[in-house]
């Protein structure tokens, strides 16, 4: 999807360079019959926010607040987890069918016409960025429920909140793709910027995978750390009470302490109250 929306904007670079250059030279376009490719620009920006939106129902989807142990977590967090499912859902509605509505056709594309589409791409933008917001509260409130040490909770929360970066792309963008001057969008930049975004969305999904294996290496270096610690105070106890013997040969296997059970899955919360309505 990310691979056919960037050879369709390749395609037509030109075509946007050239009303780039319009609107810098005359403050308005006057491509009646030369919009050809508004089409082919129009499926591209289509296609990039749906890849960026499958990015954020990719990260709402790693919690299944429908069934055990995340329905038992709390009430009001999986009432909030529903809302913002129905909130990013009516979000990718609307910004799938606002190109549609400012570019049916090549005839009708209010892209490249004098018309101010100012509203609808700040309109947009805010609630690209009002959702990924949205997606990240739900991890940080999860880990701040949870029963973490301070090495846990900043790994956790580090790789929750990925989606920070395409928010400041998303912030970029909005502050570039206005052309103050003339008090339009200009839409070489807003493309670009687009790309960006959807491309880091991609990366920062991947990355997120990490999370689980960097848990596992911490907490088996935890867990090697308290074995040692138990070792040595067992050893230190045998020294004191047992009186050193020429025919000891061996030492038996000290104690060790409960390992403990793993976190690198949510729910990152004690679970032991199995009431749904806490």
């Amino acid at each position: 999807m990310l691979y056919v929306s960037l050879g369709l904007l390749r395609s037509n670079l030109n075509f946007l360079y050239v009303h780039d250059a319009g609107i810098g030279v005359t403050g308005h376009t006057n491509f009646a019959g030369q919009t050809s490719g508004s089409s082919s620009i129009t499926a591209a920006i289509e296609l990039l926010w749906i890849a960026i939106y499958a990015v954020k129902f990719c990260f709402l989807a790693q919690f299944k607040f429908h069934k055990p142990p995340y329905a038992y977590v709390s009430l009001h967090l999986t009432r909030y987890y529903w809302s913002c499912i129905g909130i990013c859902t009516a979000a990718f509605l609307f910004t799938v069918a606002q190109p549609i509505i400012l570019c049916p056709n090549n005839g009708k594309c209010l892209y490249f016409q004098q018309s101010d589409t100012i509203a609808w791409e700040i309109a947009v933008t805010a609630v690209d960025i009002l959702t990924d917001l949205l997606v990240i509260s739900i991890p940080l409130l999860l880990i701040h429920m949870a029963h973490f040490t301070r090495s846990y909770t900043i790994i956790n929360a580090s790789f929750k909140s990925l989606s920070i970066f395409t928010i400041a792309i998303a912030a970029t963008r909005l502050a570039i793709q206005i052309n103050a001057s003339h008090q339009r969008i200009n839409y070489l930049p807003m493309t670009f910027w687009l790309s960006v975004e959807a491309s880091l969305a991609i990366i920062m999904a991947s990355i997120s995978s990490y999370r689980v294996p960097i848990l596992d290496c911490l907490q088996a270096r935890t867990a090697n750390q308290r074995d040692g610690s138990a070792r040595m105070r067992s050893h230190k106890l045998w020294f004191a009470t047992t009186p050193l013997r020429q025919s000891d040969t061996a030492w038996s296997n000290p104690v060790t302490s409960d390992q403990v059970s793993s976190l690198s899955e949510l729910p990152m919360v004690n679970t032991g109250n199995r009431n749904p309505l806490v």
